[in-house]
């Protein structure tokens, strides 16, 4: 098991979009990729379970990955929630 820390960039949140793009980066991983907002826990690959997290901009997330490419899989679901989607600030 690999556990992240990562605070959220994107404004407003998390949006379809984002929780859209996280999906499709995992689905092919081999580990299961699990977020966890205060209390509550949603799978990386479920977009609506995502979404329920209402994660705002500035949230802190922890990221808990396992199975065989667990590192590759964290460092993914970092970078994707650490673009702020501003091209500009690349």
């Amino acid at each position: 098991m690999k556990t992240k820390y990562v605070v959220l960039a994107s404004e407003p949140g998390i949006t379809a979009a984002v929780a859209t793009r996280l999906a499709s980066a995992i689905k092919n991983m081999h580990s299961v990729v699990f977020l966890k907002c205060g209390e509550q826990f949603a799978c990386a690959r479920n977009i609506l379970s995502v979404l329920a997290l209402c994660a705002a901009a500035g949230t802190a997330l922890e990221v808990q990955t396992f199975g065989e490419d667990e590192g590759l899989a964290a460092e993914t679901v970092e970078q994707i929630l650490t673009d702020s989607g501003d091209p500009s600030a690349k």
